[in-house]
C-alpha cells in the first residue's frame, strides 16, 4: 500500500531536480547556420483545359467529353507522362439574369513528367484542341531529399563551427548543446508561358521550355550553453 506514495515522492524529487537544472542554466547562446544549393528542376507540370459554348447543355458536355477523351488518348502514348483529369464545370450564359442564352463548360487536365522533352512534345500536340493554362517546374522528391541530406551535413558542420568560434571568443572551456532545430525549404522560380491560339504548325511542334533551377535551403538553429571556468 506504500508504493503509490513512494512513487509520488520519487516523481516530486525528479521534478524538483529538473526544475533546479533549468534554473541553474546560464550563458545560453542562440545561433543559426544556413547552407543552400541550386538544384536543376527535373519535373515538369502542365495544366491545360478544354472549353466550349453551346445553346444545348448536352451537346456542350458531349463536345468537352470528346476533347478530353482525345487528350487522354494522346497522353497514353507517352508512357513517362502522368495524366489526370481535373475539375469539370458548366454554367449558364444569362441575359438580364433571366433568359438563358446558352451554356459554357470547361474541364482541366494535369500532366506531369520527369521526361521534360517528352512532356514538351505532348504539350505541343495538346494545343490542337486544348489550351495551356500554366506550366511549372519542380525538383523530384528523390533529388530534393538527396540535396537536403547533403545540406544538412554542411549546415550542422557550420553550426558547430560557429559554436566553436563563440566558445573561443568568450573564453569558455566548452559548451553543451541545449536544443537544435533543422528546417528545409525549396524556392521554385516561376516559369511564365504566354498562351496563344493554336495553329497547325504549333500543334505539331514541342513547347519550347527551360526547366531552370530551384534553390534548396537548410537552416540549423539552436541553443548552446557555454561552460565557464
Amino acid at each position: 500500500m506504500r508504493y503509490p506514495v513512494f512513487l509520488l515522492l520519487a516523481c516530486l524529487v525528479q521534478s524538483n531536480v529538473l526544475a533546479d537544472e533549468e534554473e541553474r542554466r546560464y550563458n545560453l547562446i542562440r545561433l543559426q547556420a544556413e547552407r543552400a544549393e541550386q538544384v536543376p528542376n527535373d519535373t515538369m507540370h502542365v495544366s491545360l483545359n478544354t472549353y466550349g459554348e453551346d445553346r444545348d447543355a448536352a451537346q456542350l458536355a458531349a463536345r468537352i467529353n470528346a476533347d478530353m477523351a482525345w487528350a487522354l488518348k494522346q497522353a497514353g502514348m507517352y508512357k513517362m507522362v502522368k495524366a489526370r483529369t481535373g475539375s469539370y464545370r458548366t454554367w449558364p450564359v444569362e441575359r438580364d439574369k433571366i433568359l438563358t442564352k446558352g451554356w459554357r463548360g470547361q474541364q482541366n487536365l494535369e500532366l506531369e513528367s520527369t521526361d521534360i522533352e517528352a512532356l514538351s512534345e505532348l504539350a505541343g500536340v495538346m494545343q490542337e484542341k486544348l489550351k495551356i493554362n500554366s506550366m511549372r517546374f519542380t525538383v523530384s522528391d528523390k533529388q530534393r531529399e538527396a540535396a537536403e541530406n547533403r545540406l544538412i551535413e554542411q549546415a550542422l558542420d557550420a553550426f558547430k563551427e560557429r559554436a566553436r568560434i563563440i566558445r573561443v571568443n568568450l573564453e569558455a572551456t566548452g559548451y553543451r548543446l541545449v536544443d537544435v532545430n533543422v528546417g528545409t525549404a525549396a524556392q521554385h522560380p516561376p516559369i511564365r508561358y504566354q498562351a496563344r491560339m493554336a495553329t497547325a504548325d504549333m500543334a505539331e511542334s514541342a513547347v519550347a521550355v527551360e526547366g531552370g533551377e530551384s534553390n534548396i535551403r537548410v537552416t540549423v538553429s539552436g541553443t548552446i550553453e557555454l561552460v565557464v571556468p
